[in-house]
């Protein structure tokens, strides 16, 4: 056989081998697919954006609350709030919920080892001229971490 025809070969048969090896799963990714899961129940934690505002946050039985506690909606907040969660690294989760009453859905990034938020927020999604549709993308940092 020619060097080229035998280098052929060797790449298809590589190639192919790790097609196969992708489509292997570890425990690691074993889950419940459609399940909410509560990662966070018995965690507390404050934590502030960028331009100042902050928020406490607190997770139960399932449910999450949160009270501004700086910025212009200082007081206001909301409470048993249904939330999904997932964890995807050491110490890093990813959350959702969907506020039906006040029509926003928000998506946060908890990374606790670096005490670090991100949150990706649809704001008033009907979009009512007292409440026009916006879109959140923030960071922030966390402190006052109480851990279950």
């Amino acid at each position: 056989m020619k060097p080229k025809s035998i280098l052929f070969i060797c790449i298809v048969v590589f190639c192919v081998g790790q097609s196969f090896a992708q489509t292997n799963t570890t425990n690691e990714n074993e889950f419940q697919f459609g399940e909410a899961e509560h990662f966070l129940d018995g965690y507390s934690l404050n934590f502030q954006y960028q331009d100042g505002k902050a928020i406490h946050m607190g997770f139960y039985n399932g449910k999450a609350n949160y009270e501004w506690i700086t910025g212009p909606g200082k007081g206001r907040g909301n409470t048993d709030i249904p939330y999904r969660s997932c964890k995807i690294g050491d110490n890093l989760y990813i959350v959702n919920w969907h506020e039906t009453g006040l029509k926003d859905y928000l998506t946060i990034v908890f990374d606790f080892e670096k005490m670090m938020v991100h949150s990706s927020i649809i704001v008033g999604y009907e979009n009512k001229p007292e409440r026009s549709l916006k879109t959140v993308f923030l960071t922030g940092v966390i402190d006052h971490l109480q851990k279950k």
